[in-house]
């Protein structure tokens, strides 16, 4: 998505409406992404995170074998494009509803006593700090999210400009036999079938790189019986379906718009999807991963 920002935002110029349309979507969630979407895309022309040193990538080898080409809390970030975005973020939902606006306030105050705060937030949330989060949340009962909501969708521009030239060095086309991210190891967020073949590609919810999978196989404990997958879909919302894995007990949204006049766009894929999470974990499955949106 952030990648290619001009495209991207003609897909989603097309796809908004349908989007504010949904009913289980609140106007004023959908009103708060529409703002995030475009600044991100905004923010993904200006990202510079080559500007950051970064340690050496690990051999070719070694990532065929499993290995992340960079692990996560290595990657390096534009801060300053980052920094910008959270604050642009952090002012537009402080005029929302009176919970958000509590929890921002928090966030904001945090951030005028100490000046390094934002700065060490992002860094938390390049290590996987989850721990940081939670415990910050505590000061904001009403919305204990908001924090990570608000640096995740402010670094995700930054780091996938960083995961499309690492994953430059990775062999094209290649099926991978692990299901984490190839470039920075961590764990995909929602799948996507593409081509008359059904190849299976994964999305990386943190650098946000699509890579190729196997089409049998769970990419989070790697079984690969055939007994142990089934999916469910619905009606109401068609490309889209539910694979579960009754090995681990754990699921992945696929989406597969390979007949349908719908280019994808994985974050807002992601939300537009949301009952099939809700059904699933009604089900008793578990997200092993968090949405693209932070929560």
């Amino acid at each position: 998505m952030f990648t290619q920002p001009e495209s991207s935002l003609k897909i989603y110029k097309k796809r908004k409406k349908a989007l504010e349309q949904k009913s289980f979507l609140p106007k004023e969630l959908t009103r708060l992404v529409d703002f995030i979407i475009k600044n991100q895309l905004d923010a993904a022309e200006k990202a510079s995170p080559e500007k950051n040193p970064r340690k050496s990538l690990t051999p070719s080898h070694e990532v065929l074998s499993g290995k992340p080409l960079l692990p996560r809390e290595q990657f390096p970030l534009d801060y300053r494009t980052s920094r910008d975005l959270a604050r642009k973020i952090l002012d537009f939902m402080g005029d929302g509803n009176e919970h958000l606006v509590q929890s921002i306030e928090v966030i904001q105050k945090e951030m005028e006593q100490d000046t390094e705060f934002l700065d060490r937030a992002m860094q938390k949330y390049l290590e996987g700090d989850d721990d940081f989060f939670r415990t910050f949340g505590e000061k904001t009962p009403s919305a204990p999210r908001s924090l990570n909501f608000v640096v995740q969708s402010a670094t995700a521009p930054s780091l996938a400009r960083t995961g499309e030239t690492m994953s430059l060095a990775l062999p094209r086309d290649h099926t991978w036999q692990t299901g984490h991210c190839p470039v920075c190891g961590s764990l995909p967020y929602i799948a996507e079938l593409r081509e008359k073949q059904g190849f299976r590609y994964l999305h990386c919810n943190f650098c946000h790189t699509a890579y190729r999978f196997k089409r049998m196989a769970c990419p989070y404990c790697a079984t690969e019986k055939s007994d142990s997958f089934e999916y469910f879909h619905t009606r109401e919302i068609p490309g889209f379906r539910v694979d579960v894995c009754t090995s681990c007990n754990m699921y992945i949204k696929t989406m597969d718009f390979r007949e349908m006049d719908k280019k994808v766009l994985p974050p807002l894929d992601d939300l537009e999807s949301l009952p099939l999470d809700l059904k699933a974990k009604e089900e008793g499955y578990i997200r092993p991963t968090l949405s693209a949106w932070g929560f």
